[in-house]
């Protein structure tokens, strides 16, 4: 792996050795070149925190109608959407007030505070099945045993999946957070295209169902719910789900490996947390900060504009670095620490920041804490079992972290 903190060779986050462990990139960026022209792709990387918020907040200037994440197609493959599905559109990350606007008042209504809390039961009793299921294991796969199955599992519940039908839907939110990949080529984009058309269909007599006899679950709150005086289309529907799908899902199981690989290295911090609960949310935010799950997002240059000293012209796509701008040691003190007395943590980016900040970090909030309140209090002594093989890292642009993770554990008394 190129040593990207001392090399004089440029820094390009397109190189897979240098997206597979980013940070001593930032490092060196954050300090020599904080707004860095890629020599690759041409985008301009953000590694500081002060530019990295102020870049998202200004959505005047810059656009997250990018063209890149899930929204730049082949004409192929936007003919297969026309003819045989829903050509995705922008509603919420892709997209700027004040179309915006509408998409997220609606989805603000369906992700209450009130609703988040009311699914803590249901997510708790998830929890705790998956444990029971292999809680009398000597060695498991801590992503297939537990990380991906919980967010799929209670986002495809709000989904209105059926319970024989999650391995399947589990495939295509695989398919949905690849299609974001910025790196994908048209040849894939088509294969893509069929996939996600299969689930849109299935998603569609979902919502034909809600539609017809309406529940409390997300699915039907979107479906029925008026924003500006009308129910939202087949189309405008797809287009959310899509979105909610790797938001609610994607995510959260990296940040679950990214946490238990933390518990495993440093044990003391399980301990803090089995005995002080209270605790666990405090993990999750400085696992959140830390890790990073989603490195990066986009936004396209509307107009020539300054950021840090540098000119970025018009049409230029900038790279907000969440995963750099977390460890920027101007906003945390030791910042590759996990601290749990740290009293700025939840100030982090990984949600974002602003009126795109991500509608279900309330919902992925609980998730977390839920999970790592319920692994420290029934099991202890976590630690990998097959030495160097023990971790599989995901090959991802844009996202960080294992997707295999082979472990053991002692039950509590």
């Amino acid at each position: 792996m190129m040593d990207t903190q001392h090399s004089d060779q440029p820094i390009s986050f397109a190189d897979p050795d240098v997206y597979a462990c980013p940070f001593p990139a930032y490092d060196r960026l954050r300090e020599e070149q904080p707004v860095y022209c890629d020599p690759k792709s041409g985008h301009y990387v953000l590694t500081r925190y002060d530019d990295v918020r102020k870049a998202m907040l200004n959505v005047a200037a810059l656009s997250n109608n990018t063209g890149v994440m899930g929204d730049r197609w082949a004409s192929e493959a936007n003919h297969l959407f026309e003819t045989e599905g829903w050509l995705p559109m922008n509603t919420l990350v892709s997209n700027d007030p004040p179309g915006h606007r509408a998409y997220r008042a609606l989805v603000d209504k369906v992700f209450t505070t009130q609703k988040v809390r009311s699914l803590e039961p249901r997510i708790q009793q998830l929890v705790d099945e998956l444990i029971d299921d292999f809680v009398g294991l000597s060695e498991i796969d801590f992503l297939a045993a537990f990380a991906v199955p919980l967010p799929m599992y209670v986002i495809s519940e709000q989904l209105g999946v059926a319970h024989e039908d999650r391995a399947q839907f589990k495939h295509w939110s695989d398919v949905a957070m690849e299609s974001m990949n910025p790196l994908v080529t048209p040849e894939r984009q088509i294969v893509l295209a069929r996939e996600l058309i299969a689930m849109q269909r299935y998603m569609a007599r979902q919502i034909d169902r809600v539609r017809a006899t309406p529940d409390d679950k997300l699915l039907s709150r979107l479906a029925n719910s008026e924003t500006e005086g009308r129910r939202l289309d087949m189309r405008e529907l797809q287009s959310l789900i899509l979105q909610i799908l790797v938001a609610g899902n994607e995510t959260t199981t990296t940040t679950l490996a990214l946490g238990m690989k933390t518990l495993i290295e440093r044990p003391d911090l399980a301990d803090t947390v089995r005995r002080d609960p209270g605790y666990a949310q405090l993990f999750v935010e400085e696992t959140l900060r830390v890790t990073a799950p989603l490195q990066t997002l986009f936004r396209r240059a509307l107009a020539d504009v300054e950021i840090g000293g540098v000119t970025i012209p018009l049409g230029s796509m900038v790279e907000v670095r969440f995963g750099a701008a977390n460890r920027d040691p101007r906003q945390f003190a030791c910042p590759a620490d996990v601290d749990l007395d740290r009293p700025n943590s939840a100030s982090h980016l990984s949600f974002g920041a602003g009126i795109h900040m991500c509608v279900g970090n309330q919902l992925a909030r609980a998730e977390l804490r839920l999970a790592f309140q319920t692994l420290t209090r029934r099991l202890t002594g976590f630690r990998t079992t097959r030495g160097s093989d023990s971790l599989h890292w995901m090959d991802n642009y844009t996202a960080y972290g294992p997707d295999r993770m082979w472990m053991t554990f002692e039950v509590q008394g």
